[in-house]
């Protein structure tokens, strides 16, 4: 039988498991008082396991940082839980990113060049 994963964060993941998210899945479907309660319910949850995430297994957490993280991966992480506005503005400081990555580039390349136009003269 196929897993089928659900889109979430990976913090979301390390701090919610399958049943939470179907008690939240199935909140819409109760009369408003037991919605209440089994959203609080779900959410004191979600906030028991984040204390406990935190509370001397620091290594776990390590999991959501990489060393070779750019970002640009940061923000690919972020645009996929983004719409709107948020999306937008998201695409546009990537678009920089990118058009800052371009001129770095065309600067080193045209640094290198000129640096060896300038050994040939000297020779």
């Amino acid at each position: 039988m196929e897993e089928e994963m659900i889109s979430q964060t990976r913090f979301d993941q390390l701090v919610s498991d399958d049943q939470s998210q179907m008690l939240k899945a199935f909140i819409p479907y109760l009369p408003p008082r037991s919605q209440q309660v089994l959203s609080v319910f779900t959410k004191v949850r979600e906030l028991s396991n984040t204390m406990a995430l935190f509370q001397g297994r620091p290594p776990e957490m390590q999991i959501c940082a990489s060393p070779s993280a750019s970002p640009s991966d940061l923000l690919d992480d972020i645009r996929k839980f983004s719409y709107g506005r948020s999306r937008e503005q998201i695409d546009q400081i990537s678009n920089f990113l990118v058009m800052i990555q371009l001129m770095q580039v065309m600067n080193s390349s045209g640094m290198e060049e000129g640096d060896t136009s300038g050994t040939e003269l000297a020779e």
